[in-house]
């Protein structure tokens, strides 16, 4: 008995097809959706473990408007050997320090999925212990096997996982990130793991319903990546697929582009009272929230110190307040409800008003559209190379299945619809069509 699970970089689910009926599982009650669990994780102090909404309920309690107290520690000696100028390699040791926010009661973990992109992550330390990227993974992923099992009353140790088209575009990295779950979903209890492309698993529910054979292409748009095919299916074979492609970009990218629109509120444009720029480096570090915390270590106090003297006090002084007092989760939230926003409306105003943090911005859909010019380009190009593997043109292609909440944003909506005309465009269900296409697949292959 095969489950489908489909674990994001922003929601996870799990679903199980047995012939009939397609069965979703209550996975987080604290969520808007309890069919669907936020991929967060909040960790403490004592290494309790919470998921999902109350995960992120939870750090908005102990931890947004916290300042943190960073102390210097010291972990010991290291040896270290660098090559020297002859034959004989040069050892010697060296004391390692860390600064550590003594002041923490957990930590937040989002996005976890996207962490796999990088060949060198291998996991991070949480207090007093090392999490593994596995570990982390796993946490997740037992947490959906868990929820199915106190539904069906069985043991669940079959699993088709899905995967996005590509981790990364190095195929050694790549590997290493299928590698990884892999390893997770064994940590998680799962014995028999098969892997297949989310966007796949997204045509094999309209596969159901299509009595004639059909060339659809599905464009999946999630938290980390987009994700195409193009795919045949409909009648009474097996789905076949023609093409993929993958682009390492995603919603979380979009919702960071969005926070370039709020850097004139943070100094941007300023300059030191030496005449100097205010540093640019510092705004790359508020394309993530996570980044932002970085920004209250002590070697950037004399750079805030400086510039709270120079051409925008009020500008700095916000700026210290979002990154001393943990503000930077919170105003992504903000900017994430102002991406969804703009999907329906032409207009919104993002507003933040904590502690001595306080701004008013109205942003239209125009200004989101002129921010995220270059990652339009991206999906053009990634269209255009799909097209070309297939080797189909856009009239031979009869419905495009959008899926996933950036494939909400209107501009893609409209590319999409110049290309292969608007009748054509078709929504499908996020939060059941990939999961459910996966337990269908599951399905098959329990009857084999």
């Amino acid at each position: 008995m095969f489950v489908g699970i489909d674990f994001g970089t922003s929601n996870s689910s799990i679903a199980l097809y047995e012939g009939e009926k397609l069965s979703l599982f209550e996975l987080d009650p604290h969520n808007q959706n309890p069919y669907v669990l936020p991929s967060f994780t909040y960790i403490n102090r004592d290494h309790d473990v919470m998921v999902g909404a109350k995960a992120i309920e939870t750090y908005l309690e102990e931890e947004t408007g916290r300042r943190p107290v960073w102390e210097t520690r010291n972990l010991g000696e290291v040896e270290i050997t660098v090559a020297g100028a002859g034959s004989s390699p040069i050892i010697y040791m060296q004391d390692i320090n860390v600064e550590i926010d003594v002041a923490a009661n957990g930590r937040l973990l989002q996005s976890i999925k996207t962490g796999l992109r990088d060949a060198k992550y291998e996991g991070t330390q949480i207090f007093d212990r090392f999490y593994t990227v596995e570990e982390l993974i796993a946490i997740l992923l037992t947490q959906l096997r868990e929820k199915c099992e106190q539904t069906i009353h069985r043991k669940v140790e079959d699993v088709v996982l899905g995967r996005p088209v590509k981790f990364s575009d190095d195929p050694v990295i790549d590997a290493r990130a299928q590698q990884k779950i892999y390893d997770a979903a064994r940590l998680a209890g799962f014995k028999n793991i098969v892997f297949e492309l989310e966007p796949i698993g997204g045509a094999y529910l309209y596969h159901q319903n299509q009595k004639q054979r059909e060339n659809v292409i599905v464009f999946d748009f999630g938290g980390g990546t987009l994700d195409m095919t193009v795919i045949e299916v409909g009648g009474t074979t097996t789905p076949k697929t023609i093409a993929t492609q993958g682009v390492l970009l995603g919603g979380d990218d979009l919702t960071a582009v969005l926070m370039q629109r709020l850097f004139q509120h943070f100094g941007e444009g300023s300059h030191m009272p030496d005449g100097l720029p205010f540093p640019a480096h510092v705004f790359a570090m508020l394309y993530s929230w996570q980044n932002m915390i970085e920004l209250s270590r002590p070697k950037y106090a004399d750079i805030f110190s400086q510039a709270r003297t120079g051409s925008d006090p009020l500008g700095i002084q916000r700026l210290e307040t979002l990154v001393n007092e943990k503000l930077g989760f919170k105003l992504f939230r903000e900017l994430e409800s102002a991406k969804i926003k703009l999907s329906t409306d032409y207009m919104t105003t993002l507003s933040f008003f904590e502690n001595e943090l306080s701004f008013k911005e109205l942003v239209l859909r125009t200004h989101f559209e002129k921010l995220i010019r270059e990652e339009l380009e991206m999906v053009d190009k990634a269209l255009d190379e799909l097209m070309l593997k297939s080797g189909l043109k856009p009239d031979q292609i009869q419905a495009v299945l959008r899926t996933g909440g950036s494939s909400e944003v209107p501009i893609f909506i409209e590319r999409l619809s110049e290309r292969f005309g608007i009748d054509r465009i078709k929504e499908i269900n996020p939060f059941t069509t990939i999961v459910g296409g996966l337990a269908l697949k599951g399905y098959e292959l329990s009857k084999n």
